[in-house]
């Protein structure tokens, strides 16, 4: 049976206040009344990336609409004192909030529960509760085992997934107290444009994990390197055992360190037999599965247009945070432009949340030459790419510039797009080319754009 403790534990969640939090972007965009056979709203994520307080965000978002307090309840898994956790803990919490509050039972209530994988028998639970009672439910996880892929099997269309990144520009701004342009400005003073700059270098080598802002640089190195550790050893290796967490922290590694290149598993296999692993492509494999799963890694698929794409090429990788690949570089690797690259693929999967998985992709230009696009924005199969984006830290060396530019051109031509566009660092301009009109654009305004 379960611990009658859970009673002063569903209070103290009852009675205290919400914390301060910053304002993030909703990604829940409309929150339904409680009702029978609501979906599920689930908030996946890496760790940290702040799904707690966003929980807290939305409690909020009903309480200045007047939902009552009481017809909220908060709770977090992960609590120590419900250690060690016994079957029926999920049934247990909710029953005696109903207990303590009766009216959230029968006139309907908001049940936000956080870090939902620490129950085994969450997916039933969840489930059947949004089936059975007049809910509005939404829950968060961390692990691989509440990723998108898991849901999808787990709830057969009966959820709603909604995928939580580290801040953007324009969150990590408004974190540090920055204003924000008007929506549509399209020209800044002097002043304005260098005190953006400077908040985006800082933003381009730290990242947007909200737990590391205001720390000192040294700390804050360490606690981007404890993430990727808790990741490895919570989420991945929960799943592919103990006995792996050395391979998958080096394929980890390995991974963030080269974020923005091409990383096949046969070569890593291979590189990791040659510093005495026992690593084989299958068990290489799985675990960079495990690492996409827990979302600390993310592979870029190709653009094509077949159904059953028919590819050789190697996918590039990019880490969960730029800041991530700063904080576990070595001093001779750092590449600010990877960093750059990583930083805008991140931003299109926000803009772009709610889309196909595919909605972004890289372009490698059939042909001779096999020109590289970094993102074409669109979807694929529908044959509408309607964007192409390349990424590029510097365009004042003269072969730089003209390598990015006929790049662009070649992928202008082959989807029949007349327009470009080049994000930089800080240079700003409009090629006028054979195959259309480019845009060039510093970072930070193409950041704050949208």
């Amino acid at each position: 049976m379960v611990s009658a403790s859970i009673a002063p534990l569903v209070r103290e969640r009852l009675t205290e206040e919400l914390p301060n939090f910053y304002h993030r972007a909703e990604i829940i965009r409309e929150i339904p009344l409680p009702a029978r056979f609501n979906l599920v709203h689930i908030v996946t994520g890496m760790r940290r990336c702040g799904k707690t307080f966003y929980l807290f965000q939305l409690m909020r978002r009903l309480m200045d609409d007047g939902i009552p307090r009481e017809r909220m309840l908060y709770f977090d898994f992960s609590d120590d004192r419900l250690a060690p956790m016994e079957p029926g803990t999920m049934q247990a919490v909710v029953e005696e909030y109903w207990r303590q509050v009766p009216a959230a039972r029968e006139g309907g209530c908001y049940l936000f529960l956080d870090e939902v994988q620490e129950c085994d028998e969450w997916q039933g639970f969840c489930q059947r509760i949004a089936e059975q009672e007049c809910v509005t439910l939404v829950i968060t996880g961390s692990s691989s085992k509440v990723s998108s892929s898991e849901i999808a099997t787990q709830f057969r269309g009966r959820s709603h997934v909604h995928e939580m990144w580290p801040l953007s520009f324009a969150e990590y701004c408004t974190f540090e107290g920055v204003a924000l342009p008007q929506a549509g400005q399209d020209s800044f003073a002097p002043r304005e444009q260098t005190k953006y700059e400077s908040m985006f270098d800082e933003y381009l080598q730290w990242g947007g994990f909200p737990g590391i802002q205001g720390k000192l640089p040294s700390d804050r190195i360490e606690i981007l390197q404890g993430y990727v550790r808790d990741v490895v050893a919570r989420d991945v290796a929960e799943r592919s055992g103990r006995g792996d967490i050395s391979l998958a922290m080096q394929l980890a590694l390995f991974a963030i360190r080269n974020t923005a290149c091409e990383v096949s598993a046969n070569d890593l296999a291979r590189r990791l037999k040659d510093i005495g692993y026992k690593a084989y492509w299958e068990k290489v494999q799985a675990l960079l599965e495990l690492l996409q799963q827990a979302y600390l890694i993310h592979y870029l698929p190709e653009y094509t247009t077949m159904l059953r794409p028919d590819t050789t090429s190697i996918p590039k990788v990019y880490a969960e945070d730029h800041g991530l690949a700063y904080a576990v570089s070595r001093a001779n690797q750092q590449d600010y432009g990877k960093r750059l690259e990583t930083l805008v693929y991140l931003e299109l999967r926000r803009r772009l949340a709610g889309l196909r998985t595919d909605a972004v992709t890289s372009l490698n230009v059939p042909g001779v030459r096999g020109e590289k696009v970094d993102f074409v924005v669109g979807d694929a199969l529908g044959v509408e790419p309607y964007e192409l984006l390349q990424v590029t830290y510097d365009m004042s060396p003269e072969r730089t510039r003209k390598r990015e530019i006929e790049s662009l051109e070649a992928g202008m031509r082959y989807t029949g797009l007349e327009k470009g566009t080049i994000i930089t660092l800080r240079e700003q301009g409009t090629v006028l080319a054979d195959a259309g009109e480019i845009s060039i654009v510093p970072a930070w305004q193409w950041c704050l754009a949208q």
